[in-house]
């Protein structure tokens, strides 16, 4: 075997070594708060500095790595505990959302939320991006209800939510998911359908918890 041939060999180095890097946090083989060291992984995957520091700066955006002081990158402290407690209060907070825009949102309102959806379509196979699109979907979704404050609560549970979010959407069929789950959403508002609204929320958000519990390797 060729020792000087790179352990990966795709055509972006990038992208590459970002899934390689994500794939070892979520499956458990950089433990929480271990440092991720730049010379050990253009050693260890034979590419240059560039796409390692690359894929630390996105990885950081996504909340699965940290920087620390005198430290530089460190695994996110992923855990159930903390998954399932954001992810009940967010439930909690958008379906009361929820049943405010279903009487408050005009059908240009409905309409705009639909375009958001269908926008994601074109950025399937970009998950930050997709990202992007699904978090101004939800809120815009409770920017509508008026509740200006439960609005400002929710973006500090939203940051909170991206390392999961970027687990989640690594996973085959959430993308699909999504864009289902999103237009039950619309669809109960289309209806003016307090319950239903709120029963695709909760089932919306609660696919997430599941499938993340299951798939992460958590402390």
């Amino acid at each position: 075997m060729d020792q000087t041939q790179p352990i990966i060999q795709y055509t972006t180095v990038s992208d590459s070594v970002y899934l390689w890097v994500k794939n070892a946090i979520i499956q458990g083989e950089f433990k929480p708060g271990e440092h991720i060291a730049q010379e050990r992984l253009t050693k260890t995957l034979g590419v240059s500095r560039t796409p390692v520091r690359d894929a630390i700066k996105r990885l950081e955006a996504e909340g699965l790595l940290i920087t620390k002081p005198h430290c530089g990158a460190v695994v996110f402290q992923l855990s159930k505990e903390r998954l399932t407690e954001i992810y009940d209060i967010r439930i909690l907070m958008e379906q009361y959302c929820a049943a405010r825009t279903c009487i408050r949102a005009s059908d240009d309102d409905i309409r705009q939320l639909e375009e958001i959806s269908l926008k994601m379509l074109d950025f399937s196979n970009n998950s930050k991006e997709f990202m992007q699109l699904d978090r101004q979907f939800h809120t815009r979704f409770c920017e509508l209800s008026g509740c200006d404050d439960t609005v400002e609560i929710l973006q500090g549970l939203w940051n909170k939510c991206d390392s999961f979010k970027s687990i989640y959407y690594s996973l085959e069929g959430r993308i699909n998911d999504t864009l289902s789950e999103h237009a039950k959403i619309i669809q109960g508002l289309k209806n003016r359908d307090i319950d239903a609204t709120k029963q695709a929320i909760y089932g919306h958000l609660k696919d997430v918890v599941e499938c993340v519990g299951r798939q992460a390797n958590f402390s």
